[in-house]
């Protein structure tokens, strides 16, 4: 049996099968033009540095929520993480504010979002992956990026900048030749609406208003009656039964040939 092989050309092509009439007529370009896709979604860049955000929400910190969102080469999300205290560390019982005395600061027990994202990752491998930021890394998370061979850094704050923290951190990505830059989303909110789903057109519904599939829209008229019986006289015609639920031979016979008792 002939190697069936793939057109060469997938602008215009014909296939076509043995003993089968049906036709495959395949057009890239008319069918990227009439495929009815949704515009207008999330740029990857988008999407990777949303991620980040919604993940900071779940930070406990009253002061600045940070998420960060680590993404492989094939864009895919293998670490998430944002700023909060380490496992078995009651967050009622651990300081979340700033303070003089550094023992009650929340600086030297705060887990920072990079460090969570990277312990987090489901891949040991790093290399060659981005980590997206909503704020650029301090010093120690900028080591810890560094060491896991993580090979850029995209962030959306640099309210820091001046700080020696950070100007640090420049200092070393630079050093050791790990890319950073700062991303700007094209939208400055991203409105999540957990109703909008309910609400996706979908074709005309096939249940009627108490959510039962309504066979009307489907098959046709029903044949139950208002009882919910199965109405014979829309399939077979007039019933031969009487009013009792009776064979009357007389639809069927004529007249019986019993006298009236």
């Amino acid at each position: 049996m002939a190697k069936r092989t793939a057109p060469r050309d997938w602008d215009k092509c014909l296939i076509g099968q043995q003993d089968n009439t049906d036709l495959l007529e395949c057009s890239s370009k008319s069918n990227r033009m009439s495929s009815g896709k949704r515009e207008g979604v999330l740029s990857w860049e988008d999407y990777f540095m949303a991620c980040a955000f919604l993940s900071g929400q779940r930070s406990k910190d009253p002061i600045t929520q940070v998420g960060a969102c680590i993404v492989n080469p094939r864009n895919r999300i293998v670490g998430m993480g944002y700023n909060g205290m380490p496992d078995g560390c009651p967050d009622e019982e651990m300081y979340w504010t700033k303070s003089e005395d550094w023992l009650r600061s929340k600086d030297p027990y705060v887990c920072h979002a990079e460090l969570n994202a990277v312990l987090n990752s489901i891949q040991a491998d790093l290399s060659d992956c981005k980590i997206y930021v909503s704020l650029f890394p301090c010093n120690g998370c900028t080591q810890i990026i560094i060491q896991s061979a993580i090979k850029e850094v995209i962030y959306y704050s640099d309210k820091n900048k001046s700080k020696p923290y950070f100007l640090a951190s420049k200092k070393m990505l630079e050093t050791a030749g790990v890319k950073y830059r700062q991303h700007k989303p094209k939208n400055s909110k991203i409105l999540i609406d957990f109703e909008a789903i309910e609400s996706t057109p979908g074709g005309p519904s096939t249940e009627n208003e108490m959510g039962v599939e309504d066979s009307h829209a489907i098959d046709g008229p029903s044949t139950k009656n208002e009882m919910g019986v199965e109405d014979s006289h829309a399939i077979d015609g007039p019933s031969t039964e009487n009013e009792m639920g009776v064979e009357d031979s007389h639809a069927m016979d004529g007249p019986s040939a019993k006298d009236q008792q």
